[in-house]
């Protein structure tokens, strides 16, 4: 089943649908520093919706360290972070969710004691039952939200085939079966660009191909992402650009084809020994 893939709207968005569709997500000469130690040093990228954008490099490059700058959990000390032509650098993550970019983590963050189904439904933003005088003043709106909350809460389910685990706890769940749950509840936000942190980190095989095979049905319906994966097959073979970094720095930017030929980006990583 094809489930609603609404993507939010952003309410300040100044952006041409030109503009737009060339670059969505941007980071602009990106510095993130942790004492004396610069985590990311001057990084710089652009994703576009409808294309899966990677970012690849070796452990301590500061992917997920620049990751963490684009969602608004880490406040940069220089550079610019900018949601479809606006600048939305330093905003919180809710702030950023609002105006469509969402991410899921390395490390799973399934709510083990709560039902799949509740892991998705406490995801939907904006609801009238977070508010005490809204609960209590427009009861008859929360039940109606909470109707149409699970209603995309089943149709995300039946979409990453964990509609038979919507009653159990997410704790029980595989560590691929988690994956597949945070990419979905992730959608429960709306996001028009998801930042997807090693979504292939311990996943077995199958489930490995079923994740990829979501991201690009998403990718053909209009959304972006941007992926950190250390797979380099999968990698080349599903992302649209690439975006390498080393030392906190980017190193090169392009196709996988002309990522996989540069001297540069084969010396720094894909021609490295494993550590």
């Amino acid at each position: 089943m094809k489930a609603d893939t609404e993507l939010a709207t952003d309410p300040d968005a100044g952006a041409t649908a030109a503009a737009e569709a060339e670059a969505f997500l941007t980071a602009d000469d990106v510095v993130m520093t942790f004492g004396g130690l610069r985590a990311v040093d001057g990084a710089s990228f652009d994703a576009p919706l409808g294309r899966i954008t990677a970012l690849i490099g070796p452990n301590g490059a500061g992917k997920t360290s620049l990751f963490n700058v684009i969602s608004g959990f880490y406040r940069p000390r220089s550079g610019v972070v900018r949601v479809n032509g606006v600048d939305r650098t330093g905003k919180p993550p809710h702030v950023m969710c609002r105006h469509g970019v969402a991410r899921t983590f390395q490390l799973t963050k399934a709510l083990a004691r709560m039902t799949v189904l509740d892991n998705m439904r406490v995801a939907a933003p904006r609801q009238v039952g977070e508010i005490m005088f809204g609960a209590m003043l427009a009861p008859w709106r929360v039940r109606a939200q909470e109707r149409a909350n699970t209603t995309r809460a089943d149709e995300l389910l039946e979409r990453f085939g964990l509609t038979r685990l919507r009653d159990s706890y997410a704790g029980e769940l595989s560590g691929g079966q988690r994956k597949l749950l945070e990419m979905a509840r992730a959608l429960m936000l709306r996001p028009r660009m998801l930042l997807l942190d090693e979504p292939l980190a311990g996943v077995n095989p199958t489930l490995g191909v079923q994740l990829l095979d979501h991201v690009q049905a998403l990718r053909d319906e209009g959304m972006g992402f941007v992926l950190v994966e250390h797979d380099m097959d999968a990698v080349m073979r599903v992302c649209d650009a690439v975006t390498v970094m080393a030392n906190g720095r980017t190193i090169a930017r392009g196709t996988p084809a002309e990522v996989q030929a540069d001297p540069v980006v084969i010396e720094a990583y894909l021609g490295a020994e494993d550590d």
